[in-house]
């Protein structure tokens, strides 16, 4: 049986031409409607790049208040959603044209559609921004009255304070910080003041000796070598007394903002050391020492044995020679107890509540009395208390005096 045939059919070039013509001009069309498109979207931000290259401009030449970026922020953002709504709708009938086609009333729907998104995008950015505008006025609002208190404040008069914020954010937290930071000013004012209101009135009684023994060199020191001798011994005390003064003073300036470097020392050890120097010092007081024998202690080692010299300085210089003195070591509640007991001339009732003051002396309050600065209790206090402890005196007049120092100091052990 013979295979049928089907006779070729030839293509029409003419035809072929036609279609293929017909193909070039609908995707030169799609293209032309691309580039349209673009350049439409190209055209709608426009204003968005000239308000950006205004603000830019504008942030070079002058420091924008923080009230107008917030307002600059709100409006961007509010804008930025009224385009994305704009080009969204616009997407969205494009691909129905594409897809449907578009007849004469849709055009004309198309059209109030458009017009309409970009007038409601208009008045929505404008509203946004008044509201931008009311916002930044009242969040900003403690802002500038902390900006007032802070120009009412005075550096004669640091004692005034931010009130607080009536908030737990951020900006309460400033707040706090800049009080602390003025009550840290305030502090360091009157130590100053206090370091020179001291210096001033302690050191005219030595500056007085001094001069008065200066008198007395120019006048007789050169034929009367007596005169000259007790000139030369005087002047040389006040001066050594002079600088005592001013190192006891600065470190008790100091003692206000002092940062303790705690170390772990066995602290009987170290009280024995003690006493060992001022044996070697030739301190004729036999001076002994009683109580725990090891005492491992996370202190800061300076500032204790700072501490102990200064109450057995005091022991020392208000004791006969022969006077025994006596330092002993226990442990206390949640800390250790160090007294410095001594058999000298002991302190009156009246005087044991101001012992601790400055430039107080028993004999006569506020006089001077040989080698004392009267600063030596006020700086074993300021020691003790910088180390969270307390101290105390018990004394009978006659009979000595014994001076207790209680230091907290958790977590340590024997």
């Amino acid at each position: 049986m013979k295979k049928k045939t089907v006779p070729e059919v030839q293509p029409n070039p003419e035809e072929v031409e036609a279609t293929l013509d017909s193909i070039r001009a609908e995707q030169e069309s799609k293209k032309n409607e691309r580039r349209g498109f673009g350049k439409f979207l190209y055209a709608l931000g426009a204003p968005f790049r000239a308000l950006g290259k205004a603000f830019r401009a504008a942030g070079r030449k002058a420091r924008l208040p923080l009230g107008v970026k917030t307002t600059i922020i709100y409006t961007s953002l509010s804008a930025l959603a009224a385009v994305s709504l704009i080009l969204f709708i616009i997407l969205s009938v494009r691909h129905r044209i594409e897809t449907n086609g578009l007849s004469g009333a849709d055009a004309e729907f198309v059209t109030s559609l458009i017009i309409s998104s970009i007038i409601i995008g208009i008045i929505a950015v404008a509203v946004v921004a008044g509201l931008g505008m009311v916002a930044s006025h009242v969040m900003l609002a403690p802002m500038r009255k902390m900006i007032r208190q802070i120009d009412a404040i005075d550096a004669s008069d640091l004692s005034k304070r931010l009130d607080d914020v009536d908030s737990q954010d951020e900006l309460r937290e400033l707040t706090e910080r800049i009080n602390d930071l003025l009550s840290d000013v305030e502090d360091s004012m009157n130590r100053q003041k206090k370091f020179v209101s001291d210096a001033s009135h302690e050191l005219k009684t030595p500056i007085a000796v001094i001069r008065g023994y200066s008198d007395m060199l120019a006048r007789w020191g050169k034929e009367d070598k007596a005169v000259l001798a007790e000139s030369v011994e005087a002047i040389k005390r006040e001066a050594e007394n002079m600088q005592r003064i001013v190192e006891q003073l600065l470190f008790l300036a100091k003692l206000g903002k002092f940062t303790l470097n705690p170390t772990s020392f066995d602290l009987a050890a170290e009280l024995r050391a003690i006493i060992d120097a001022y044996s070697v010092a030739g301190i004729k007081n036999p001076i002994t020492y009683t109580g725990l024998e090891k005492c491992a202690v996370n202190l800061d080692k300076n500032m204790v044995g700072e501490c102990v010299r200064a109450l057995t300085d005091n022991a020392i210089k208000y004791s006969d020679p022969a006077a025994p003195i006596e330092i002993r070591l226990n442990r206390a509640d949640g800390g250790v107890k160090i007294e410095v007991a001594d058999n000298g001339q002991g302190i009156a009732e009246k005087d044991l509540p101001y012992v601790f003051d400055r430039f107080y002396r028993c004999d006569r309050a506020r006089a001077r009395d040989g080698n004392s600065t009267g600063l030596g209790l006020t700086i074993t206090k300021s020691i003790v208390e910088t180390m969270h402890g307390k101290v105390s005196v018990v004394s009978s007049v006659g009979k000595g005096s014994t001076f207790t120092v209680i230091i907290p100091t958790e977590g340590d052990r024997e």
